[in-house]
């Protein structure tokens, strides 16, 4: 019982997680992002379809609504293991919105408003991880996937709370589900480079 009551307590965060920031930032340009470019909903696609702007406003909403559901929970509970699950639950909504009405994104950006509020040191090391990968390689998703692989890593060595660890763990294990494509085509050679053209393959 107690177990079902937790988790109905954070079907907010879920929610939170679940709003379209990528969708409706894209109706106010006229754009049906989901049918358009790759089809996802995150800034990357935005950012290729809308514009920059548009992607980098994208992806900061994103960021701030993982920020948002973790500030919350601390704030409502402050016990660290349900913190670090409101984080996680953020990122499941972000990923895997309500079915049928809303099509959740890769959680990328939402991930690293998550970690940021959770343990700061994970979320630079995130970031300079992706610069370095993105620079040499000009693949988001590879940039993206290195980034979120690390960050459970450096939460570990560098002796963070273990609930963050797990909790880190679990939201790099959404994000490469997330990126199954992606690695497919990473593995063969075909994954497109960043642009701000349309991509002829889903990314």
């Amino acid at each position: 019982m107690m177990t079902v009551l937790i988790l109905i307590s954070l079907l907010p965060f879920y929610l939170i997680g679940a709003f379209p920031t990528g969708t409706l930032i894209s109706k106010l340009h006229g754009v049906d992002i989901a049918s358009q470019g790759s089809g996802n909903v995150g800034a990357t696609n935005v950012a290729r379809v809308v514009g920059k702007r548009a992607g980098i406003f994208t992806l900061l909403c994103d960021a701030l609504k993982g920020a948002l559901g973790v500030g919350v929970a601390a704030l409502v509970v402050g016990i660290q293991w349900y913190v670090v699950s409101a984080g996680v639950a953020v990122v499941l909504g972000h990923c895997f919105s309500i079915p049928r009405y809303l099509k959740g994104g890769k959680g990328v950006a939402t991930a690293l408003g998550v970690i940021f509020a959770l343990y700061p040191s994970s979320a630079a090391v995130a970031l300079v991880t992706f610069g370095v990968v993105f620079a040499f390689s000009r693949i988001v998703s590879l940039a993206s996937l290195a980034a979120t692989c690390l960050v459970p890593l450096w939460a570990f060595v560098s002796n963070a709370p273990d609930a963050t660890g797990v909790g880190f763990l679990a939201i790099a294990a959404t994000i490469a589900y997330r990126h199954q494509e992606n690695i497919r085509r990473i593995m063969e050679g075909r994954e497109p480079k960043f642009s701000t053209a349309p991509p002829s393959a889903k990314a």
